[in-house]
C-alpha cells in the first residue's frame, strides 16, 4: 500500500508538470529561451532531465512483474546466437539448386468487429481517443512468407514480413515455438520474422492500448503476481502467430526448384528524407531477389528491400489498411508473380511522389471494388487513391528494373545460402521504455541482472543473411535510422546542425564492414521490436525540436512562437528508443558478426 501511495503522489506530480508547461509561456521567458540554438537546446535538455526524472521516479516505486526472472534463468531456445544458424560456405554443394517456396494470408481475426481492435499507429492515453479503434477494414492486413533452401542440405530459411508497426520478441518466440518440428528435423534451419511498418493496420504490438488503464491495473497484477487481464489484442496476437506458423509450413511445403537473380533499382525520385539530412540522390536503392521456378507452369516471386515508410493511410480515418503495400502486391500479383517486402532503415524516409494522371493508375480495379465495398467518403478519407497510385508506382520499378539500362542487367546468383546470428542485450536507459516493460506495455522478453532499478535488459538478437556471395541482409531489431546503417557520410548537413551533443558519429557504414563484393540492405523490425535507433550523437530523449532550423521531424523553428509549442515536437524517435547506445551497439555488434564468419 506503501509503494501504491508514492505511486500516487509521483503520478500528481507528473500531471501537474505537464499542466504547467502545456499553459503559455511569459513572453519574456519564451523570447530569452529561443534567442539562440544552444539556449533552445539547453532548454531542452532540461526539459528532457525532468521528464526522465519523474517517469524514473514513478519505475522506482511502480511494483515489478513477479513474471520477469533473472538473466542466469534465461531460455533462449527461440532467439538465435552464435550457436544457431548455419556454418559460413563460400561454395556451392555439388548438383545443387535453389529450392523457393511462398505463401500469404490474412491476418484479420474473425471475430473482427467495429471498435473492438486498436489501430497500431499511436499510445492512447484513454480508450476514447478519436480513430484508437478500426471501424472497419479498407484493404487488407497480411502475412507474406519466402522459404528458400540452397540444396546444401543444412536445411531452409524463413523469411515472413507481417503488416505492422512491428513484432516483439514474446511473438517472434511463439512463432518459432510452433514451426519448432520442422526445425527439429532439420527441414528449417532459421526462421526470420520482421514488419512492414504499416502505421494503419491492427496493433501487432500491444502498445496502442489505453495507457493509463494499464498503467494503473498493472499496479495490482504485478503485487498480486498475476498475469496481466487478457485484453482482444492478445486474441489478435495469437491470430498472428497461428497464421504465420501455417504460412511457413505451407511455403516449406510449395518449394520449388529453380533460380534466383538479384537487381536493384534507384527510387530516390519517389523517396526523400522528411528532416532534409539526406538528399535524395543519397536515399537507399531498392534490392531486388527474382526467383523463377523451372516449372514453367509456377508462379516465381519477387523479394524486395525498400526503404519508405507505409503511413499515406496513416492517421486519415479509421478503417484497417495496410498502406501502398496491399496495391504493390496487387499490382506485382496482376504481372504473374509472388511478393514479399522487407523493410529497410526507414528513419523518416518517406513517400514523395503524388498521383497526377489517375488514368494511368488504377488499371488492373482494386480501387473501385474497395470504394463499393467502404464507400467514397471513407475510401477519400483514408487517401485510398493515392496509396493505390503509389502502390502501382513501385511496382513500376520492381518489374521493369531488371530492363533498366541504367543498372546492370539482373545477375543470376549461385546457390548458396548463409544464415549467421549473434546474441545482444538492450538495457532500457530511457526510462519511457523502462515504465513500458515495468507496466507490460510491450510484449518483449524482460530479465533483470540485479535488484536495482536499472538492472533491466532486453534479450534480443542481430542477423545476417547472405545470398550467392553478392547479396546480404543485416537483421536488425529496430527501426535504424538511415544515417546510423548508411554511415554519416550520407547525411548532408554538418555536425553543428545535425549533432545534438556536439560530437560526430564515426562508426562504418555497414557496407564498409562486409567483403567486397557483397551488397548489403537493412531489414529492419526483424527478430524483435526495440523501437527507434538514431545516431548516439543525435540522442537527446526529449525536446528535439529545438536542433539548429528545424526539428527532426522537420518543423520550421519560428522564433516569435511560444516555445512550449515546440517542446514534444519530433520527440517520437527519442521518446521510444531503448537509450543513447542503442545504434554503436547495434552497428559494432553487426560488425563483429561479420568478422566472425572468417569470410
Amino acid at each position: 500500500m506503501k509503494k501504491v501511495k508514492k505511486l500516487l503522489a509521483v503520478l500528481l506530480c507528473f500531471v501537474m508538470v505537464f499542466s504547467v508547461m502545456t499553459c503559455n509561456a511569459n513572453a519574456n521567458l519564451t523570447s530569452a529561451i529561443t534567442e539562440s540554438a544552444q539556449s533552445r537546446k539547453d532548454f531542452g535538455n532540461a526539459i528532457s532531465k525532468i521528464i526522465q526524472s519523474l517517469v524514473k521516479g514513478i519505475c522506482r516505486v511502480y511494483p515489478n512483474p513477479r513474471t520477469w526472472k533473472s538473466i542466469d534463468e534465461y531460455d533462449s531456445t527461440y532467439v538465435y546466437d552464435e550457436e544457431d544458424g548455419r556454418e559460413y560456405i563460400t561454395e556451392a554443394a555439388d548438383n545443387a539448386q535453389w529450392k523457393f517456396g511462398y505463401a500469404s494470408e490474412s491476418i484479420i481475426p474473425d471475430d473482427f468487429a467495429p471498435g473492438k481492435y486498436y489501430l497500431g499507429r499511436q499510445l492512447n492515453f484513454t480508450s476514447t481517443v478519436d480513430h484508437a479503434k478500426a471501424q472497419g477494414i479498407l484493404d487488407d492486413q497480411r502475412v507474406r512468407v519466402a522459404c528458400i533452401d540452397d540444396g546444401s542440405g543444412k536445411g531452409a530459411v524463413v523469411i515472413a514480413v507481417v503488416d505492422g508497426l512491428g513484432v516483439t520478441s514474446n511473438t517472434i518466440r511463439k512463432i518459432r515455438a510452433a514451426v519448432a518440428d520442422y526445425v527439429n528435423d532439420g527441414r528449417i534451419s532459421a526462421i526470420n520474422v520482421s514488419a512492414t511498418h504499416c502505421h494503419c493496420g491492427l496493433d501487432t504490438q500491444g502498445v496502442s492500448t489505453s495507457f493509463l488503464q494499464v498503467l494503473v491495473s498493472n499496479i495490482f497484477t504485478n503485487i498480486l503476481g498475476k498475469d496481466r487481464a487478457k485484453t482482444d489484442n492478445d486474441n489478435f496476437i495469437d491470430t498472428i502467430v497461428k497464421v504465420s506458423a501455417e504460412q511457413i509450413k505451407k511455403a516449406y511445403d510449395d518449394m520449388k526448384t529453380g533460380k534466383i537473380y538479384y537487381d536493384k533499382a534507384d527510387t530516390s525520385e519517389i523517396v526523400y528524407d522528411k528532416r532534409e539530412y539526406i538528399s535524395p540522390e543519397d536515399s537507399p536503392e531498392m534490392g531486388i531477389l527474382r526467383f523463377v521456378p523451372d516449372d514453367e507452369n509456377a508462379k516465381g516471386t519477387y523479394l524486395i528491400n525498400f526503404t519508405c515508410h507505409p503511413t499515406i493511410s496513416s492517421f486519415r480515418g479509421d478503417h484497417v489498411s495496410s498502406d501502398y503495400l496491399y496495391y504493390l502486391d496487387k499490382s506485382v500479383q496482376n504481372a504473374g508473380y509472388n511478393f514479399i517486402m522487407t523493410q529497410g532503415a526507414v528513419g523518416q524516409l518517406s513517400r514523395n511522389w503524388s498521383c497526377t494522371d489517375t488514368d494511368s493508375y488504377s488499371k488492373i480495379g482494386k480501387a473501385e471494388g474497395i470504394k463499393e465495398r467502404v464507400g467514397e467518403e471513407v475510401y477519400a478519407e483514408a487517401n485510398g487513391l493515392e496509396a493505390d497510385c503509389f502502390g502501382e508506382k513501385v511496382a513500376e520499378i520492381v518489374l521493369g528494373a531488371k530492363d533498366d539500362d541504367g543498372y546492370k542487367a539482373e545477375e543470376e546468383l549461385e546457390p548458396i545460402l548463409n544464415a549467421r546470428y549473434t546474441y545482444t542485450e538492450f538495457r532500457t536507459e530511457n526510462y519511457t521504455l523502462h515504465l513500458a516493460c515495468r507496466c507490460r506495455l510491450v510484449d518483449n522478453e524482460v530479465y533483470t541482472t540485479g535488484r536495482r532499478l536499472d538492472d533491466v535488459v532486453l534479450p534480443s538478437e542481430i542477423g545476417y543473411l547472405e545470398f550467392g556471395q553478392r547479396v546480404a541482409f543485416g537483421l536488425f531489431p529496430a527501426e535504424l535510422y538511415p544515417e546510423v546503417f548508411h554511415g554519416k557520410d550520407v547525411v548532408t548537413n554538418d555536425v553543428e546542425n545535425y549533432s545534438w551533443d556536439g560530437t560526430e558519429w564515426t562508426i562504418d557504414s555497414a557496407h564498409d564492414m562486409v567483403k567486397d563484393g557483397i551488397d548489403v540492405y537493412a531489414v529492419c523490425f526483424a527478430n524483435d521490436y526495440i523501437g527507434y535507433v538514431v545516431p548516439d550523437n543525435f540522442y537527446s530523449g526529449w525536446g528535439h525540436w529545438a536542433i539548429k532550423g528545424s526539428d527532426c521531424a522537420n518543423y520550421e523553428y519560428d522564433i516569435s512562437k511560444d516555445i512550449f509549442k515546440y517542446i514534444f515536437r519530433g520527440t517520437a524517435d527519442q521518446l521510444l528508443s531503448a537509450g543513447k547506445p542503442c545504434a554503436s551497439q547495434i552497428m559494432t555488434g553487426f560488425e563483429k558478426l561479420v568478422d566472425s564468419l572468417d569470410a
